[in-house]
């Protein structure tokens, strides 16, 4: 009899190992295809969302965005997080073409510029543009994926993920006055490494809210995964000549 159930035991744990196998293939395979899916429907938003922009207006209510955000910050970073509505994606790519516009007036030198050259330094300029876009597209893809508890929309995700970028964008922004004076490098490099410490803060709350933690454990550690991804990500990145900050 307990010979009997012995093998009793050991067929049904084979047929649960069985069982196990194909039920992880098929959450592999749900998420590749929600991922796309999401991506797909991003893609569709942006485009959607671009249409008939008014740049006075548009250039006014970034402006107010960006004022709210630094008067409540966490506060405005949980209203997004939340928002299953999306009003916030135009201000978020415009934050993200302001931030790349930044980028690329801030790395041409004008003073040595020469059309000669500029053939051979494209493929640099394109880089420096790509960087901010890249950097926000896989810290949102892998928020994105790594959100199991609550499931939010890639927009919704990017638009949070943006925000959080907001000081290292005015930071860019700044920097430009090295255009006028290069002494300015002295300042507006302390101003950088102060907007990334924020911004870091920001994205920690940012992935707290995405992902509906309560807990300071749990969404400092969900923080911490999704932070050492990205570093990884970026490392790897790094080598095509594309840095993400």
């Amino acid at each position: 009899m307990e010979g009997n159930n012995e093998e009793k035991k050991v067929e049904e744990f084979g047929m649960d190992f069985a069982n196990d196998e194909p039920q992880e293939n098929t959450t592999s395979t749900t998420n590749k295809e929600e991922l796309k899916n999401e991506t797909v429907n991003t893609v569709k938003q942006v485009k959607e969302t671009m249409k008939n922009v008014n740049v006075k207006e548009e250039a006014k209510a970034t402006t107010g965005f960006v004022s709210e955000m630094f008067k409540n910050p966490i506060g405005k970073i949980k209203e997004i997080a939340n928002d299953s509505s999306n009003k916030y994606l135009k201000t978020a790519i415009i934050l993200i073409v302001v931030w790349v516009v930044a980028v690329l007036l801030a790395s041409i030198s004008f003073k040595y510029f020469s059309w000669k050259t500029f053939g051979k330094t494209l493929l640099t300029y394109l880089k420096t543009m790509l960087a901010p876009i890249v950097g926000i597209i896989v810290i949102s893809v892998i928020t994105f994926i790594m959100n199991k508890k609550s499931k939010k929309s890639l927009p919704t995700v990017i638009t949070a993920v943006t925000t959080a970028k907001v000081p290292l964008i005015v930071a860019s922004v700044i920097n430009l006055l090295t255009l006028i004076s290069y002494s300015a490098s002295t300042i507006t490099s302390r101003i950088t490494s102060f907007a990334s410490a924020i911004s870091i803060v920001f994205m920690y709350f940012a992935i707290k809210y995405i992902c509906d933690e309560e807990e300071e454990k749990n969404a400092f550690k969900i923080f911490a995964i999704i932070e050492a991804i990205y570093f990884v990500v970026a490392l790897l990145i790094s080598y095509l000549g594309i840095y993400i900050s």
